[in-house]
């Protein structure tokens, strides 16, 4: 009897092998819009309390998949933690967002201390295995970090709002950036291998805010670093692990980055044109998107017509389902049902 393997739909899509329909998981799925959630977080008191507490944090993960069967399951956690273990506070405050310490550039570049950073993180690894241990093992477990650009601009601007003044000023001499840039791709490296090592099966790269860096800086500040962090995984790990990368807001260089031949999957926003990416890009590149979380919030038919669109580039392309960024909280949980239920019969 012929029996189709419908095990680690994520996992097989990001190797090259066949798949009986698109994976799907979604950005910040386990998240409040989820009634489970906040209750969980209620629980915890505070948000890093929730980001390091090991039996917290594994149960906000398993919380989408008991609800929604998703292919994959990603660590509960935050890009933030890193700056954390180099020696920059951050606070979460409520209905305000991170709040970092001044940053102290010589102290943080020369950061050296790899065992007080590996026992500083060490919750988020518990958590790893705990969720691999309790995740069925037709699951993919997501480890992520943020990346070196990224993460500094929230480092700069000590995550005060959105408009990055001072990552912008250092924009004018990017030079300047460089060994910040440098310790984080090690620490980030580091960070991830470790997530590896506790169980995660995939990694993602969340490059939230490379749109502010111009073409002309952004081999040196975004794509030379991820090709050192993948190099690095490498050399500590010896193999390659399956990675996706999330660059929001530069779909118009991911024709060149796929001209590196980086071996990573390419998130797409919401604001991205995905078939003309498809047009323009090897066949062969996993694409993950890039549903928008307005529409999944809307839902009704104009939700069921983006949902199709996406779905029609499976018959031509390995594709991840996702959305072009994170669920919101309003987000009526009827509509992620109706996402699940079309994508499981395309």
């Amino acid at each position: 009897m012929f029996i189709i393997d419908m095990q680690n739909r994520l996992l097989k899509t990001l190797t090259g092998k066949s798949v009986d329909r698109p994976a799907l998981w979604m950005m910040r799925q386990a998240g409040r819009y989820l009634p489970e959630y906040l209750k969980t977080r209620q629980e915890a008191g505070s948000f890093w309390n929730l980001c390091f507490n090991p039996d917290l944090a594994t149960e906000v993960t398993l919380q989408p998949i008991r609800r929604f069967d998703y292919d994959a399951a990603i660590i509960f956690s935050d890009i933030l933690v890193i700056p954390q273990a180099i020696g920059q506070k951050v606070e979460f405050q409520p209905n305000h967002g991170p709040i970092l310490d001044a940053l102290q550039w010589d102290q943080i570049c020369q950061f050296q201390d790899w065992q007080k950073f590996d026992q500083g993180l060490s919750p988020v690894y518990q958590a790893i295995r705990q969720t691999r241990q309790q995740l069925n093992t037709s699951k993919d477990l997501i480890g992520f970090a943020g990346t070196p650009w990224t993460i500094a601009t929230y480092m700069i601007d000590q995550g005060k709002g959105h408009d990055h003044s001072k990552s912008r000023l250092a924009l004018n001499d990017p030079t300047t950036l460089i060994p910040l840039i440098e310790i984080l791709t090690t620490a980030i490296a580091r960070h991830l291998v470790n997530q590896v090592k506790a169980g995660a099966d995939v990694i993602q790269l969340f490059d939230s805010w490379a749109s502010i860096v111009p073409h002309q800086h952004r081999d040196l500040l975004l794509f030379n670093p991820l090709e050192k962090i993948i190099s690095l995984i490498h050399a500590e790990l010896g193999h390659s692990v399956p990675l996706i990368y999330f660059g929001r807001g530069i779909s118009d260089s991911y024709k060149h980055l796929c001209q590196r031949n980086l071996p990573v999957a390419l998130g797409i926003d919401q604001n991205a044109d995905l078939h003309q990416l498809h047009q323009d890009l090897p066949s062969n590149v996993v694409f993950q998107g890039n549903l928008s979380p307005q529409v999944l919030i809307d839902g009704g038919s104009a939700l069921d017509r983006d949902i199709e669109s996406i779905l029609t580039l499976y018959r031509n392309r390995p594709m991840i389902f996702n959305l072009g960024h994170g669920i919101l909280p309003q987000t009526p949980i009827a509509h992620v049902e109706r996402v699940c239920e079309l994508v499981r019969a395309a």
